[in-house]
């Protein structure tokens, strides 16, 4: 493995060396000289790692992330600005078979996205037009969208931003509550959790067919709120407290509006955590059975690093899992769980 390693290493230093010229831009790099056929697979797999999404691919992130579900609606949103087509073109583009040329289109389609929250930088809006070859957005262009409260085009002071870190940052002190009142000594906190279940999110949107950047960073903003109000235990085993779980969001949402407000987020991120707490969308469906299931892997390594029987947590979960691929995993959680704490 090693000897393959340093051969690789070698023929990367062969070809930056003797081979490549680096064109202005970095990222079209050609070959000057002619290379045996291994340092020719081995600058290709480079070129491959360096190219930027194509405008399918953005098409379609941007897309989710506007909420269009289907082709269909975000068809209808364009009609609206004066662009109707079949939907087999808006396939076509998704697929980057065809790429849409004419400029007016691509900012009708750029102020859809916008207007829907799924784009709301001038870099993203920018990458979206120059992967149609039609460079970046001109002076006029980017007024026309400034109006627009969802497009950022303000740069964030260090100050403001140091603020709303130094805020964040109160997640790791908030010790999640449930493992306390099971004596549980060191328990993970907040901040803590919120880490396993951004690792969750980012492997397992794709199988679950969700939107991974809406789902991490649900997985972020769902518990920032319990900086003001510490973690409130509203559900034991079987046994859910609405009222107690409807008071703790509501403070929870001002808290979110309040820290965000700091960088000038508060739309933004208020909307995710409106999403979490509506417990409706495909996305927030899914958060909120992630979120019980990283509880669930929690118990399972408080039980077998510290000999506690942690029953009412699967219990809970249990009680709370729907999709069969993350029902799986729970079987195999309680599979592993040590034979002295099972009843």
């Amino acid at each position: 493995m090693q000897g393959s390693q340093d051969t690789l290493a070698l023929l990367h230093m062969n070809i930056c060396n003797k081979y490549i010229s680096l064109s202005v831009k970095g990222v079209h790099d050609k070959i000057v000289r002619k290379v045996d056929k291994r340092e020719k697979r081995y600058y290709s797999t480079l070129q491959m790692a360096a190219t930027t999404n194509t405008f399918g691919e953005l098409f379609k992130k941007f897309r989710l992330r506007s909420e269009f579900s289907t082709l269909s609606r975000f068809g209808d949103a364009l009609a609206k600005e004066g662009f109707i087509y079949e939907d087999s073109l808006y396939s076509h583009w998704q697929k980057n078979v065809r790429i849409p040329k004419d400029r007016k289109l691509l900012l009708a389609i750029i102020k859809v996205f916008i207007k829907n929250n799924g784009l709301t930088t001038i870099k993203a809006a920018n990458d979206l037009l120059d992967s149609a070859g039609q460079g970046y957005l001109t002076n006029e262009e980017l007024a026309a969208f400034e109006t627009h409260p969802c497009f950022q085009t303000e740069c964030i002071s260090p100050q403001r931003i140091l603020s709303f870190l130094s805020t964040t940052i109160q997640a790791k002190r908030v010790v999640r509550t449930g493992w306390t009142m099971m004596d549980i000594k060191n328990p993970e906190s907040v901040a803590e959790h919120s880490y396993q279940l951004c690792v969750m999110a980012m492997v397992l949107a794709d199988q679950l067919g969700v939107d991974q950047d809406k789902l991490v960073k649900m997985a972020i903003v769902h518990d920032l709120g319990e900086i003001f109000t510490g973690d409130i235990v509203w559900v034991r085993g079987n046994i859910i407290d609405i009222e107690r779980r409807r008071k703790k969001e509501e403070i929870e949402a001002k808290g979110i509006e309040k820290i965000f407000k700091i960088i000038n987020k508060t739309e933004e991120y208020k909307a995710i955590f409106e999403e979490l707490m509506e417990r409706k969308s495909v996305e927030a469906t899914i958060f909120w059975q992630l979120d019980k299931l990283e509880m669930a892997i929690q118990a399972l390594d408080y039980e077998k690093r510290k000999n506690k029987n942690l029953d009412e947590f699967f219990v809970s979960v249990d009680l709370q899992l729907s999709s069969p691929f993350l029902r799986s995993i729970f079987t195999q959680i309680l599979a592993e769980r040590p034979k002295g704490t099972k009843k």
